[in-house]
């Protein structure tokens, strides 16, 4: 039985890492420091607060995908430096899928020196330190001495001594960002990013496989048109991590609910956004979000398209934000130069 143990947790492995792919959010656009280091500090606010929450193929499995992420980044020795500042932020990322509750954690420190290269245009150069952990639950999984005839009963003894299912590895990623206010009503934000340089080994039992490197990009422009309460916010993110490729492509439509104080700036506005969003070859997804001051509230539905619809029901995930960046000090010089 201990040899058919292995070669399970050798197969489970060897699947996870020919298909390993990191969490993929729908609404990527509205924390792009998961992805890039380069994008702490960028955000409206002095500083931000962030988490979010996503559910996948929970009506394939009675054990959906999760993935769960909080993060913090701002601005320091941004006085202290006249023409840029230093972002710096902690990430946190969990994942747990499948009966044997395999789960991902990841910890990183996003760290970037931004440089003012023209007039409410800034480029960053981005670090990011962390850790990488995984586990699989022991007590989770099943065996033959555990089968009472009706069902698997956990209370008893599985017989089996299978040793410890962790591993923690350094992880390192880096990334460039550019984000410029080229116009009195148009924001662009470029960006370019890798993950897991340092392709750690992730199996268990030793088995050679490493983790794939992830490079991504993004592009989100905001563009709020002379005296009209309707704003556009197109965003494109792309992903490639071994055999691993997604693009996604849509755009937000803001409507003002509330016109922004010309005194106070734009923390007194209340805004509702309703995008559509294609994930090329596997899904459509549909968001709507609310906007009230520093605070904001999103969730999004991915209706599943790919090969896995007839097993889905077309079902693909639920995703939910909360953010939080209020406006203390403010840097930029424009209340408008930032994050969506």
């Amino acid at each position: 039985m201990k040899k058919l143990v292995l070669v399970f947790v050798g197969v489970l492995t060897f699947s996870f890492a020919e298909a390993q792919q990191d969490r993929h959010f729908s609404m990527f656009f509205a924390n792009p420091v998961l992805t890039n280091p380069g994008a702490a500090g960028h955000g409206l606010g002095t500083f931000q607060l962030f988490t979010n929450f996503r559910t996948q193929w929970f009506t394939l499995s009675n054990q959906s995908f999760r993935s769960f992420s909080a993060s913090f980044d701002s601005r320091i020795l941004d006085k202290a430096i006249d023409n840029g500042f230093i972002g710096l932020g902690a990430n946190m990322i969990n994942d747990v899928s499948g009966d044997g509750k395999y789960t991902v954690n990841v910890i990183q420190i996003p760290l970037n020196y931004t440089l003012e290269i023209g007039e409410n245009s800034y480029l960053s150069l981005g670090l990011q330190p962390g850790m990488y952990m995984q586990t699989l639950n022991e007590d989770a999984l099943y065996f033959d001495s555990q089968w009472t005839g009706a069902g698997f009963d956990p209370g008893l003894s599985s017989g089996e001594s299978l040793g410890a299912f962790n591993v923690s590895r350094f992880d390192l990623g880096a990334g460039i960002y550019y984000n410029a206010f080229l116009k009195d009503n148009f924001n662009l934000q470029l960006g370019v990013g890798g993950l897991h340089l340092t392709g750690q080994k992730i199996s268990f039992y030793n088995i050679s496989e490493n983790l794939y490197r992830h490079f991504n990009f993004q592009g989100i422009a905001h563009i709020w048109p002379e005296n009209q309460n309707l704003s556009f916010h197109p965003a494109i993110y792309g992903q490639a991590q071994g055999p691993n490729f997604e693009i996604i492509v849509g755009n937000n439509f803001e409507y003002a609910l509330k016109p922004v104080s010309q005194h106070t700036g734009f923390y007194d506005g209340m805004a509702l956004s309703f995008g559509l969003y294609y994930r090329v070859g596997d899904a459509i997804i549909g968001n709507i979000i609310y906007k009230a001051g520093p605070l904001a509230f999103g969730v999004s539905y991915d209706a599943n398209l790919s090969g896995l619809s007839p097993a889905t029901n077309g079902v693909g995930a639920v995703e939910a934000f909360l953010r939080f960046n209020p406006s203390i000090k403010p840097k930029f010089g424009t209340p408008s130069l930032g994050r969506f």
